[in-house]
């Protein structure tokens, strides 16, 4: 079969150049032996030679009597010695070699034997030196003619943390030597310092991150970053290492973290209230433009998550909308509307107390926080909305409903409102008051109060009621004026009432003539109705009452009832009412009950039968006495404005007043409801036991490696930001404050030295108190630096003094905590201890690499001209890549491009930290450095690029039926292993495996299934590439493809039909 594009040059179509390519046998001169005879091989050729000298008697006559090899039948009991180079022969070979150690120990050789094994021991100085002819040929002709030496050995650094016995810092100066243990020559290594160091007690006690993903929109929290989960977990593998930044995984290895919430809080004098209420809060936030997203109400109501500070605890609440109420949660075009309800059963808003509700701001103000936890996409969008859109100003509405205790006072007294009263007293004359005071009034304005009762006992109907009432005009009261009041004449020949009332039969003859009547509609009835009942209402300021209704109707019917609806609002061009006084109604009318005697006592003096007796007046009776009251505020946010309200912003770590850090050196005009970080990632480090003016040693120690090549090119591009905590705000470390950096944005371990400033040490509420923090603020993704181990102070970088040391340890590093004292004691310093290998050491080159180096050196010439000086000019030079392939005129897109190079490297994957190990690749910044080196070395017209290989994902699906009895589920499992480690061999540390020229035949794929001794027998394997299923075997898509196995396959069981 052949691979899919047939247009490409058979000669690109090659497998590159590996690191095990290097080695040429022929390279090294002791592959090749003048005088390949040992002492056995010696042995071997006398016995075959001393069978053809015979041996005669002493009388030198007759037949030999046996031939010599008799001489070696204590070494050899064979008359024929095997053909050398067989495997016979090697066998005897290595047994004549144990007998000779044997006879060299015991010493009970035959004399002649001795004698031979002697000589031929003395004739290995002349083979060796013989045979160090080639390698004598070449020293002489690469070191003295070429003048070119070995590389030196290069020395190994190790970093070194040391602690402190008291509070005082210790200074170590340049040199100062630390013990790294004995060598295999029993001298001690010295480690010395590579720069001065003043060591004190400052330790790292808190590790967070956070991670924001603008793809993704997630934002993810750590509040113990060095953990498995971001909570505290501990980690699968020892040495697995954690993100510096977080990240937004999800899978086995790396369990998702939590999701961040961002909130801001409002503190103000006018939340507070009493439980003597039903409360509504409506918040509507006017921003400067238009939400750059969209939502619905609902979408308030489920995003969102309040806290407020109550008597006994917080008070957690979501936001509802109560449309019966008039309070609707909404967001429109510039306006964000958020409505609390808050239920009397839930107790007084208060200040917050911190035995109680903890650190807090917002002084002696109660306090609500608003979260959004970043649990969607839409979340997402709402807290990076919520934090780039400048805050215009915040108009806040309260409702305060079924207010049924307030305090009641009337003339008379305190009236009990548990109860039905009379708000006016017994005998409610004109210009009796009663009064309504509440608490919160006091601290509020309200701009509308309602009061609400039922009245009891009332009449029917007033008017009836009062029909005994009567309006005289100017006439005054008296026994004749009452009684004309109440009947008329029939028609007008008849003489007037009062006419009649003077003659002797009074109105009884004129009743029986009919010539009066009763009058049913009188035209000057005192009540014509319940309205005929009013009252002023006015509100008091402490000092004063202003009116604010002149004239209210006390008693009005609803259902079949009458009620009192009184609603007070607030003066046009006002918000607010000065109600610190109370209300106050006051009767502009009596309810007639200074009447009722004298009408009474007229009424039953007459000696008419038909005059009408006046009921008793009705005496006010309130009951189910209900107020409730609105206030409207409106916070301009300006610096000038916004003293009545403060504007508070909190994340998982604590809380601040100021959102954005655009300039840390000023204070912000703008105000943002949330305090969204940005993209990113955050590392932040909590500190104690720092003083001013010490400086701080930090040892990033990296799981170099680890980092995703294809992201850690943007880890170069933007370097890390170093910010400290001033107060509240994060500043900028400047380069003056940073003393020494070594750290590469995270890609190497290193250690940072800073100095810094006084306003580190304030106190602060955004993140844990009591420590001094600082920040490293990332905007690549979290995976453009490496893993880290770990993070300590009081670190310092040691280098290893060669003392005439044994330098074995230079090969692979010297091993963690075996540095643990100094060589010299310094008082001060408790302990001393070395957490990671010695890393940057280097071997003298051995003379098999030296040679091997020097004859590639003298075929290109240091020159990169032919696709094999490209290749070896890469393998010399970078350690890190395993395999490499030159294709000449072509680029990633065309195989057809005079001029240009394309170079695609492998890195090596043995016992390395891998990204991902299925698809491994350098860094861009190691790709960089590559094409670099190689344009020093090309000629200027060469257009030159080095790229990873491309990788093309196959998935395979099938179904198998194991042998009976085998656990399925384990075998499934090792099957899936054993598939992967088919298809991407590298991935189980054999190297060698990653080939470009690499392809899965079918049958061949089979066979390997019908190997393992697990299964009995599969059906219906599929085979898919890049997720498009492939009916042929599989080839690359082009030189640049390697094919690599899937992370996981569908592998099932077979079901019997």
């Amino acid at each position: 079969m052949q691979p899919e594009n047939l247009n490409i040059l058979r000669i690109l179509w090659r497998k590159g150049r590996s690191r095990e390519d290097r080695e040429q046998p022929d390279l090294n001169p002791d592959s090749l032996d003048l005088m390949a005879l040992d002492v056995e091989d010696w042995i071997f050729f006398a016995h075959n030679f001393a069978q053809f000298i015979p041996f005669l008697p002493v009388s030198g006559s007759g037949q030999p009597v046996h031939t010599w090899q008799v001489f070696f039948s204590e070494l050899l009991d064979i008359a024929d010695v095997p053909q050398k180079g067989t495997r016979a022969y090697e066998v005897l070979k290595a047994n004549l070699r144990d007998k000779l150690a044997a006879f060299s120990e015991s010493g009970n050789l035959a004399p002649q034997l001795t004698v031979l094994v002697a000589f031929l021991e003395l004739l290995e100085y002349s083979r060796k030196r013989m045979n160090g002819i080639g390698k004598r040929h070449l020293d002489f002709y690469y070191r003295s003619v070429l003048n070119l030496p070995n590389k030196a050995a290069a020395p190994d650094e190790a970093f070194v943390v040391v602690e402190v016995a008291k509070n005082q810092p210790v200074h170590l100066p340049i040199g100062t030597a630390f013990d790294g243990g004995k060598d295999e020559k029993g001298l001690s290594r010295h480690y010395r310092t590579v720069t001065e160091f003043s060591a004190n007690r400052a330790q790292v006690v808190q590790v967070k991150n956070r991670f924001a993903d603008g793809r993704s929109k997630q934002v993810k929290v750590s509040q113990v970053a060095n953990s498995l989960d971001g909570t505290g977990a501990s980690f699968l593998r020892s040495n697995q290492g954690w993100w510096p930044f977080g990240h937004t995984l999800a899978d086995k290895d790396w369990p998702a973290l939590p999701n961040a919430s961002f909130g801001f809080g409002l503190a103000a004098a006018v939340l507070w209230s009493s439980d003597a209420a039903d409360r509504y809060l409506s918040f509507e936030f006017e921003f400067k433009k238009n939400l750059p997203f969209q939502g619905t109400d609902a979408d308030v109501a489920q995003l969102f998550s309040c806290h407020c500070t109550g008597a006994k605890e917080w008070i957690s609440l979501s936001p509802s909308n109560h449309p019966k109420q008039g309070m609707v949660c909404s967001v429109a075009a510039n306006r964000l509307v958020v409505v609390l309800y808050l239920p009397k059963s839930l107790g007084p808003l208060t200040a917050p107390q911190e035995a109680i509700h903890g650190p807090s701001p917002g002084g002696g103000d109660p306090l609500i926080w608003f979260d959004l936890k970043c649990a969607s996409k839409k979340a997402y969008d709402w807290i990076k909305g919520l934090s780039e859109t400048a805050l215009q100003k915040i108009n806040l509405t309260t409702r305060n409903t079924s207010i049924r205790q307030p305090t009641l006072e009337s003339d008379l007294g305190v009236i009990n409102a548990s109860k039905p009263f009379q708000p006016f007293g017994s005998i409610p004359r004109k210009g009796s008051s009663w009064y309504i005071r509440y608490p919160d009034w006091e601290k509020k304005s309200p701009s509308k109060v309602t009061v609400r009762g039922t009245w009891s006992n009332t009449p029917e109907d007033f008017k009836e009621w009062y029909f005994g009432y009567r309006n005289l005009g100017n006439d005054y009261l008296s026994k004749d004026s009452y009684l004309a009041q109440h009947f008329r004449t029939v028609s007008a020949a008849t003489p007037p009432v009062k006419t009649l009332l003077w003659q002797p039969s009074g109105l009884k003859a004129p009743l029986l003539a009919n010539q009066i009547v009763v009058n049913t509609d009188p035209p000057n009835l005192l009540v014509e109705s319940e309205a005929f009942f009013s009252a002023a209402v006015s509100v008091g300021d402490g000092q004063s009452w202003t009116t604010y209704l002149p004239s209210e109707t006390l008693l009005e019917k609803k259902s079949g009832s009458f009620v009192l609806e009184s609603e007070i609002n607030s003066k046009p061009g006002e918000t607010s009412m000065p109600a610190s006084g109370g209300v106050k109604f006051t009767l502009l009318q009596s309810f007639l009950h200074e009447l009722f005697p004298r009408l009474y006592a007229l009424a039953m003096a007459s000696d008419q039968p038909e005059t009408p007796i006046p009921n008793e007046p009705y005496t006010p009776l309130l009951e189910n006495l209900e107020i409730s009251f609105d206030t409207q505020h409106s916070f301009s946010l300006s610096a000038e404005e916004s003293g009545e309200l403060s504007l508070f912003h909190r994340d998982d770590f604590g809380y601040f007043e100021d959102a954005m850090e655009r300039d840390a050196s000023a204070i912000l005009e703008e105000k943002y409801l949330l305090a969204f970080p940005g993209v990113g990632g955050e590392l932040f480090l909590g500190i104690k036991d720092l003083q001013k003016n010490q400086q701080l040693s930090l040892l990033f120690q990296v799981l170099e490696g680890s980092e995703n090549p294809s992201n850690a090119g943007s880890a170069q591009e933007s370097s890390l930001q170093w910010k400290v905590l001033t107060g509240n705000r994060w500043q900028l470390l400047t380069k003056e404050q940073i003393v020494s950096n070594q750290t590469q944005n995270f890609l190497r371990s290193g250690i940072l030295v800073v100095s810094l400033p006084e306003g580190a040490f304030d106190s602060h509420d955004r993140m844990s108190r009591d420590l001094v923090w600082i920040k490293v603020h990332s905007s690549a993704p979290f995976d453009a630096s490496s893993r880290m181990l770990g993070v300590y102070t009081q670190a310092v970088k040691t280098r290893f003094e060669n003392r005439g040391n044994d330098l074995a340890h230079l090969k692979h590093g010297l091993p963690a905590e075996s540095i643990g004292k100094m060589v010299e004691r310094k008082a001060g310093i408790k302990s001393v201890y070395q957490p990671f290998n010695s890393v940057g050491g280097k071997a003298e080159e051995s003379d098999r690499a030296f040679y091997t180096r020097v004859s590639e050196r003298l075929r290109h010439k240091n020159r990169a001209v032919s696709l094999w000086d490209y290749e070896q000019l890469v393998l010399q030079e970078f350690p890190e890549v395993y395999r490499v392939k030159c294709l000449n005129h072509s680029t990633p897109d065309s195989f057809l491009a005079p001029g240009k190079v394309l170079l695609v490297v492998v890195p090596d994957t043995v016992n390395k930290n891998v990204f991902d190990v299925f698809k491994p690749t350098l860094s861009g910044a190691q790709l960089a450095a590559i094409a670099s080196f190689l344009r020093l070395k090309t000629a200027p017209q060469v257009q030159l690029e080095v790229i990873n290989p491309v990788y093309e994902e196959i998935k395979v699906k099938v179904q198998v039926r194991f042998k009976p009895g085998l656990d399925a589920a384990h075998y499934l499992n090792e099957m899936e292993k054993a598939l992967i480690g088919f298809l991407s061999p590298w991935t189980t540390g054999d190297r060698q495996a990653i080939d470009f020229s690499s392809y899965v035949n079918r049958s061949g794929l089979i066979y390997f299934f019908e190997k393992l001794d697990y299964v009995d027998f599969i059906q219906q394997p599929v085979l898919y590439k890049n997720g498009v299923e492939i009916k042929e075997d599989l080839f690359p898509k082009s030189p640049l493809h390697i094919l690599v196995s899937a992370k996981s396959h569908d592998i099932s069981l077979y079901e019997m039909s």
